[in-house]
């Protein structure tokens, strides 16, 4: 009976204290525990791509990439040139090995593996190195408002989190035609895909970053009309997007079919 009045505290502590590190590790909060569980990885969707399937991405796209200087601000980080038609075919392979090797300061992924399925939606997995994404948003154009709630939910995530994304994307004549997200995942967090599709007015973000992260998720849902200011969004990048168009362009069984307008240069900084 002693012995078990000794470890009682003991136990009580190992409850207190380790399970919320192992769900912390999990998270991903934690690094040598994160290693350890495997969480700070991001998801391996099977999809392992070689030098060769690199430059057969790169012979199908026929992109020249060229440097510019460094000095040049993020906002013009990334400039295209000219325009050519464009009508090839991407497989999870060498879509992945074009995602790892983009030569540009700002492009905030790394580890990504891209996965094309049969019934037309694409699983991505990866890493988001947060130090790139102010310069990425503001080379894209990406909402103001958007971007501090995007910078509020990250700064409460690890380092660099993984992240998993699963949707079904169509685009037609420049224009969205599906656009269903099914299920998404930062640093292990599951986000609902109402928090997802969220779009933040900006009376709410003035007051945004005195939010502490469950205000913010509890409130995200009860804002209207999510899905079509993105989709609106999306449909004015592609207009904006010099030398790029899209006749046509839908996931399918391992590939991405692409039919429409490719720029012919795109420099960078590196």
């Amino acid at each position: 009976m002693k012995k078990i009045i000794i470890l009682a505290p003991v136990i009580l502590l190992i409850f207190i204290v380790g399970i919320p590190a192992l769900v912390a590790g999990y998270l991903g909060f934690v690094p040598g525990l994160s290693s350890l569980m495997g969480t700070n990885k991001p998801r391996d969707l099977g999809v392992a791509y070689t030098e060769a399937d690199f430059r057969s991405a790169r012979g199908k796209t026929k992109l020249v990439y060229d440097t510019l200087p460094p000095t040049t601000p993020a906002s013009q980080s990334i400039q295209r040139f000219g325009s050519r038609p464009a009508v090839f075919s991407l497989s999870s392979r060498e879509a992945s090995s074009l995602m790892n090797n983009r030569p540009w300061k700002y492009w905030p992924y790394d580890n990504v593996q891209i996965k094309f399925n049969e019934n037309g939606s694409a699983e991505v997995s990866g890493i988001i190195l947060k130090d790139r994404i102010s310069g990425y948003a503001s080379a894209i154009g990406a909402p103001p408002e958007a971007m501090l709630i995007a910078e509020k939910i990250l700064n409460s995530l690890p380092a660099n989190p993984v992240f998993y994304l699963n949707m079904k994307v169509s685009v037609e004549n420049n224009t969205v035609k599906t656009f269903e997200p099914i299920y998404f995942e930062i640093g292990r967090f599951p986000v609902p895909i109402d928090t997802l599709l969220a779009f933040t007015p900006p009376q709410f973000v003035q007051t945004a970053l005195a939010y502490p992260l469950d205000s913010v998720k509890q409130d995200f849902p009860n804002i209207k009309n999510k899905k079509q200011l993105i989709i609106d969004y999306i449909n004015q990048r592609i207009a904006a997007t010099k030398g790029f168009s899209i006749r046509q362009a839908y996931f399918a069984k391992d590939k991405l079919v692409f039919d429409g307008a490719l720029a012919e240069r795109e420099a960078t900084v590196r």
